[in-house]
């Protein structure tokens, strides 16, 4: 991980993935989000949002990565 990057959360998602989440550490600026599957070195999907609480962190999250998780399994990887 690049220094100054520290990850500061992760929710468990669906069966197999979690999500991860980072920010800088010297920045008051927004978190990462990426969405991980679990025994696999690879991220799979990752997007960016300022931090307002954690209730309305779980329900972004959920609401950007819903359908994602069927769109890439479905891919040729």
């Amino acid at each position: 991980m690049e220094k100054g990057i520290e990850v500061i959360a992760r929710y468990h998602y669906q069966q197999g993935y979690f999500v991860e989440v980072t920010t800088e550490r010297s920045v008051l600026a927004g978190r990462d989000y990426w969405l991980c599957k679990k025994n696999s070195p690879r991220k799979v999907f990752m997007f960016s949002s300022k931090f307002k609480n954690e209730d309305q962190e779980v329900h972004q999250i959920i609401d950007q990565i819903k359908n994602n998780v069927e769109k890439y399994e479905h891919t040729n990887m």
